[in-house]
C-alpha cells in the first residue's frame, strides 16, 4: 500500500504490517506526521507535537515487541504524562511556564509496552473542564466534518485527529462524558471501561472521590478497542506480552456472537428531562432496528432508577466537588506560585468558593449518591442485557456555545457514576453529514459483552469507509 493512503488502516492493520516488514515503523510516522502537518492548520487537534523523538523511535526500533509495536499514537493533554514532554492541561499558565512532566504514568508506560509511539499531546478545554473544547490558551479545534462545529470536549483534540486520519488511535480520558461526547461528535468509537479496568489518573493526579475518571482510547474499529484494552487493561507487571497476546480476551470475545440479548431503547432524557433532537432518537431507534434484525428482543425501556436521577443527585455532587475542589492546588505546586481563579482564561473553570465542608456532610453525600447509582444496577440484575441511549441530545453544535449539558445532554454522566462500561458508536449522520453518536452500556465487568455486540453493530452499520471531505480533498 503506498504510504499516502496508510492513515486508513486501523492500528490492528498497521501494526501486522510492521510485524509482517511490509512497512517500517519510521513509514508508518512519518506518514502520520504528513497528515498532521497538512490537517492540523485547519483542525487545530495538536499542540504539542513530540515528532522528533516518534522519528528517533520508529528508526531505532526503540518500541519493543507489544501487540501494537510501531504503531503511532496520540496522547490527550491531561491525565496521561510522559516524563520530559509538554503538560499544559488547555492553561496559559502551565504553557507560559514551559512546564514539562516530571513523571511517567502507569497508564503511558502501558502504551509502550504496547508498542504505541507517541506523535504529540492533543487539544483540550483549560483544565479538561467542559463539553466543547475551545481553549483561550490553544484556540478551538474544529470538527472535521464541519469546521464550524465543536469535537465535544474534553478529549477533542483526540476525536478530531481520528476523525480525519492524522493517527488511526489516540488516548482520551472520561469522567462525565469526555471520551464519548467527543467520539459522537466526531463520528469514531470509543469505550470508557469498567471502573477499575485501566490504570487512570485525574488531570492534576488528586484524588477522585467520586471514582467517575477513566482513561481509554478513541479509534475507529471495534477490534482496536478491544486489543488495547487487552494490551493495558492487563497483563500483571512482570507478565509478558506473548503470553497476554495468547489470552487476549477481549479481542477473541469480539470473534464470537453474544446470543440473544435482552436490549432496551431509551428514547428521552429521563435524568432531567430536556428535549432531544430527532436525529438522536433516530440514531437510537435505527440501532434498535439493527438489533432487532440479528436477532436480539429489543424494546422501549430503561432503568426506572434514571427517572429524575441527575436532579436529586446534584445537591450531593456538589457538595463532593465543593470538598475536593483542588485544581488550583495542583497548578500552583506546577508554576511554584499560588494561583487563583483570576489566573484562568474561564474562571468558571474553577467552582466558586464555597462554605467548608464537614467530613459527616461528605460521607452523606457520597453515601447518598451511592444508594442513587447503586439502584440502577437492577434493571440488568432483572435480565435486560444492554441499554442503547442517545450519546448527545444534539448532533455537534456550532463553536462559541458553551452551554455545558445544555448542549451536548446528559447521557453519559450516569454511567461514571455507576462505573458501568459504555460505548459511543457512530452508527447514524443526519442529512447534511453529521455524525450522531449512540451509547450503549452493560452490566458492570461485561466489557467483553459490550464489545461483542459493538462487533455485530460495526458489521451491520458499517462507518469505517466514512471520512470527512477534508481528509481526501487534499
Amino acid at each position: 500500500m503506498p504510504n499516502d493512503e496508510l492513515w486508513k488502516l486501523d492500528a490492528t492493520t498497521q501494526a501486522a504490517l510492521v510485524r509482517s516488514h511490509e512497512v517500517t515503523a519510521l513509514e508508518l510516522v512519518d506518514a502520520a506526521i504528513a497528515r498532521i502537518e497538512t490537517l492540523n492548520p485547519r483542525t487545530n487537534a495538536v499542540i504539542a507535537p513530540l515528532f522528533d523523538e516518534a522519528r528517533r523511535q520508529a528508526r531505532d526500533g526503540d518500541y519493543g515487541d507489544g501487540p501494537f509495536a510501531g504503531v503511532p499514537m496520540l496522547l490527550k493533554d491531561a491525565c496521561i504524562q510522559v516524563e520530559g514532554t509538554p503538560y499544559y492541561v488547555g492553561t496559559r499558565l502551565l504553557r507560559a511556564a514551559g512546564y514539562r512532566s516530571t513523571h511517567t504514568t502507569e497508564l503511558a508506560h502501558r502504551f509502550r509496552r504496547a508498542g504505541f509511539i507517541f506523535l504529540g499531546k492533543t487539544n483540550v478545554p483549560e483544565l479538561s473542564s467542559g463539553i466543547t473544547t475551545e481553549p483561550a490558551a490553544f484556540g478551538p479545534t474544529r470538527n472535521p466534518w464541519d469546521v464550524t462545529r465543536s469535537v465535544g470536549g474534553s478529549s477533542g483534540g483526540s476525536a478530531a485527529a481520528v476523525a480525519s486520519g492524522m493517527a488511526s488511535i489516540a488516548h482520551g480520558s472520561d469522567a462525565t462524558g469526555s471520551l464519548r461526547y467527543p467520539a459522537a461528535c466526531c463520528g469514531v468509537a470509543t469505550l470508557k471501561p469498567s471502573r477499575g479496568r485501566v490504570p487512570t489518573q485525574t488531570p492534576g493526579g488528586d484524588v477522585d472521590l467520586l471514582r467517575v475518571w477513566m482513561e481509554f482510547v478513541l479509534a475507529r474499529s471495534i477490534r482496536d478497542l478491544a486489543g488495547v484494552l487487552d494490551a493495558v487493561g492487563g497483563p500483571a507487571e512482570g507478565e509478558s506480552f506473548a503470553s497476554a497476546r495468547s489470552a487476549a480476551p477481549y479481542r477473541d470475545a469480539i470473534e464470537a456472537p453474544p446470543g440473544r440479548l435482552r436490549v432496551g431503547l431509551m428514547l428521552h432524557d429521563a435524568m432531567t428531562g430536556m428535549s432531544i433532537d430527532p436525529e438522536c432518537v433516530a440514531a437510537v431507534e435505527r440501532t434498535g432496528q439493527a438489533l432487532a434484525s440479528l436477532g436480539h428482543e429489543v424494546e422501549v425501556s430503561h432503568p426506572p432508577a434514571l427517572d429524575g436521577l441527575l436532579v436529586r443527585t446534584f445537591p450531593h455532587v456538589q457538595t463532593v466537588v465543593a470538598a475536593s475542589q483542588s485544581q488550583l492546588g495542583w497548578l500552583s505546586k506546577m508554576v511554584g506560585r499560588d494561583v487563583t481563579a483570576a489566573d484562568l482564561d474561564d474562571p468558571t473553570a474553577v467552582a466558586a468558593p464555597a462554605p467548608p465542608v464537614s467530613a459527616g456532610q461528605l460521607t452523606a453525600a457520597i453515601n447518598a449518591i451511592v444508594r442513587e447509582t447503586r439502584s440502577v444496577h437492577e434493571w440488568w440484575r432483572a435480565g435486560y442485557d444492554i441499554l442503547v441511549t442517545p450519546t448527545l441530545r444534539q448532533p455537534p453544535w456550532p463553536l462559541g456555545l458553551k452551554g455545558g449539558a445544555a448542549d451536548a445532554g446528559v447521557f453519559p454522566s450516569v454511567f461514571s457514576f455507576t462505573g458501568q462500561p459504555a460505548l459511543s458508536l457512530p452508527l447514524h449522520w443526519t442529512p447534511d453529514g453529521l455524525p450522531v453518536g449512540v451509547q450503549i452500556v452493560a452490566a458492570y465487568g461485561r466489557d467483553d459483552l459490550l464489545l461483542r455486540v459493538a462487533a455485530q453493530l460495526e458489521a451491520a452499520l458499517p462507518w469505517a469507509d466514512r471520512w470527512p471531505t477534508m481528509t481526501t480533498d487534499g
